[in-house]
């Protein structure tokens, strides 16, 4: 569904101690990876009420939406003009474990490409001042989407925007079950795992070697809602050999 209906390609399969990933990028090589999780543990988890979203930017959002639906989608709101949001046009559909796909128009784009993620938070003012005051995002809009939810975009250094959402619908949510994780590369990972812990966070694993990514150093920590932050040493912060 992400190759032949959101138009990624897949760069890289590796096997984890508890999971396998299938790392995809958009056609373009433009905005972060998705990374697709299958977790091979035994322990049940909820993918069927993911609070989250994925946000991708394309110029026709009619086509997409119908590509998206040939290829075992399903569209919930066909794109259109939203008043709300300056008339740019969005849509949405859920793939097949429920997670909700945005289809924001872009007439800038020439490939479609994955140009933001939504974690759901529970309390919206405390993941901000996490995550912008502490982890140091920057806030780039506040967005009310009225009867649905609301939520902070935020921009990092690169890669794509990390939305923060809280759902307002009175849908139940389950903000602590979430099987996601973000990706985050620093310049100083220890210290960025120093400054989660210094916040109060949980910190589970200080940087270490991991066989799965050809020891590769990977640091692991957590929000307050349980969302897992996989910290690396940032791509511009390694030395060519």
């Amino acid at each position: 569904l992400y190759r032949d209906g959101l138009g990624m390609t897949e760069r890289q399969r590796l096997t984890r101690d508890n999971r396998i990933e299938v790392v995809m990028e958009s056609a373009g090589k433009r905005g972060s990876l998705v990374v697709l999780m299958q977790f091979t543990d035994g322990v049940g988890r909820n993918v069927q009420q993911n609070p989250g979203k994925l946000a991708f930017y394309v110029k026709d959002p009619a086509a997409f939406a119908t590509a998206f639906a040939t290829a075992g989608g399903r569209i919930v709101v066909p794109p259109a003009p939203q008043p709300s949001v300056g008339n740019v046009v969005v849509g949405f559909g859920r793939d097949q474990d429920n997670n909700l796909i945005e289809i924001v128009g872009d007439n800038t784009a020439t490939e479609s490409w994955f140009g933001a993620f939504g974690i759901g938070v529970s309390d919206l003012a405390s993941a901000k001042a996490f995550y912008a005051d502490t982890l140091g995002f920057k806030v780039s809009l506040f967005l009310p989407i009225p009867g649905q939810y609301n939520e902070y975009i935020l921009l990092g250094y690169g890669g794509s925007a990390l939305v923060l959402m809280n759902w307002t619908n009175g849908t139940p949510r389950n903000y602590t079950d979430n099987p996601v994780k973000l990706e985050i590369g620093s310049l100083s990972p220890e210290g960025f795992l120093q400054t989660i812990d210094d916040a109060g966070q949980r910190v589970d694993q200080q940087m270490s070697e991991d066989p799965s990514r050809n020891d590769e150093l990977v640091g692991y920590a957590r929000d307050a809602d349980g969302t897992v932050l996989e910290v690396l040493l940032a791509p511009w912060g390694q030395t060519a050999p």
